[in-house]
């Protein structure tokens, strides 16, 4: 088909020029006609004229077998082959992630807890980290923040009422809008059971409740095999087991790291809305 095409329209040029060439305006009466003096000269532009249109039409007869033939390079023309789902997953260009540690303590084994939960996010890198007492956060800082760890003591196997004051505070009045931020607590306590996890659920359901996506720490065995987690991390203040251990510290770290990593993650995957 494409030889044919192609014959053809060599053909009709070839005819064309022929006739032009030899044409002197001769009228139909075999006499030349009044226009014959200005024929000749529109000759040579008229057969420009078809070379050009039979140059095209043998162009787009190409162009039409290659399309249909599939070739490759038309397809990848189209633009990107990437589907919506997959460029969703390429990594975003986006600032380093911010993790604001938020914690009410009063005799300071609370604060102790919040601080070590800072040092295990900042030892992930990329991040930034930002602690702030509950009663000195801002709303900004709130709707800023990729990650937020909140921290309290137990009272009466219950979050402290100047906690919850600030929480409802977010909510009611400053309409922070805590969607798909990554969230853990941490919580201490007097005695061995006391509720410091019914603390740590408390504020787990607070974020639940605000659209966030929560998160333990993560702990594994001597041979690293072994992992498994929990809903956060806890120390046991009272008599029995005065101020915060170094394992209590370790989980806090181990809190702080896992919510930094996950925000990495997130923040470099999810769509830029």
């Amino acid at each position: 088909m494409m030889a044919r095409g192609t014959n053809c329209s060599i053909k009709t040029v070839c005819d064309t020029a022929a006739f032009f060439g030899s044409w002197e305006g001769v009228g139909r009466t075999g006499k030349p006609s009044k226009s014959s003096h200005w024929l000749p000269a529109l000759a040579p532009a008229l057969k420009i004229l078809v070379m050009v249109s039979s140059i095209a039409g043998i162009c787009w007869l190409g162009i039409a077998l290659s399309r249909s033939s599939g070739n490759p390079i038309s397809e990848l023309s189209s633009g990107s082959s990437l589907s919506t789902e997959e460029q969703w997953q390429q990594p975003l260009p986006a600032a380093q992630p911010l993790i604001l540690v938020v914690y009410y303590s009063r005799s300071g084994n609370t604060e102790k807890m919040a601080h070590a939960v800072a040092e295990g996010a900042s030892q992930v890198g990329s991040v930034r980290v930002l602690i702030r007492k509950v009663t000195e956060v801002t709303a900004e800082e709130l709707s800023a923040a990729d990650a937020i760890a909140l921290g309290c003591p137990t009272y009466f196997a219950n979050i402290p009422g100047e906690m919850k004051q600030q929480l409802d505070l977010w909510n009611w009045k400053w309409r922070v809008d805590f969607t798909d931020k990554i969230g853990g607590a941490f919580a201490t306590g007097g005695g061995q059971m006391g509720g410091k996890e019914h603390t740590m659920v408390s504020l787990l359901l607070f974020m639940l409740s605000n659209r966030m996506i929560v998160a333990g720490p993560l702990f594994e065995d001597e041979t690293g095999e072994d992992i498994w987690g929990e809903p956060g991390a806890g120390a046991m203040t009272g008599p029995l087991d005065p101020g915060v251990s170094s394992g209590e510290l370790d989980s806090a770290r181990r809190l702080g790291q896992r919510l930094a990593t996950l925000a990495l993650r997130w923040k470099g995957t999810r769509p830029n809305q």
